[in-house]
């Protein structure tokens, strides 16, 4: 037996540029939208366990959008997701990245906060 308690549930972040707020309260998230840079559709939506990871994921990897929404899901609404995990390196073998293939609806979908690029 774990001398740690699991936890109840799991809670999922995810950065999305601010423009995309209103989509995301109308519609949560969907599979096989259009990425960032318009030329493909992943058949997922990438979440992580950590904003700060998630960041890294979405935010920083896109300087020139300025303003990002950070939203949350609980694992309670996902029915399933593939995880990838880092390879070597102090991290080695953590969860990195959680995939998610299937819709999420809005009613699911928290916004948490908006963060600004530093642009100077």
């Amino acid at each position: 037996m774990p001398d740690h308690p699991t936890p109840a549930s799991l809670h999922l972040y995810h950065w999305s540029p601010t423009s995309r707020r209103k989509q995301i309260q109308r519609y949560g998230f969907r599979p096989g939208s259009r990425s960032l840079d318009g030329a493909w559709r992943p058949p997922f939506v990438c979440f992580s366990d950590d904003p700060h990871l998630a960041w890294s994921l979405s935010g920083y990897i896109h300087p020139e959008i300025t303003s990002w929404d950070l939203w949350l899901v609980s694992d309670q609404v996902v029915t399933g997701y593939e995880t990838l995990s880092f390879d070597g390196g102090p991290l080695d073998g953590q969860v990195k990245e959680y995939r998610v293939y299937e819709r999420i609806p809005a009613r699911d979908a928290w916004y948490v906060a908006t963060r600004e690029q530093d642009t100077a």
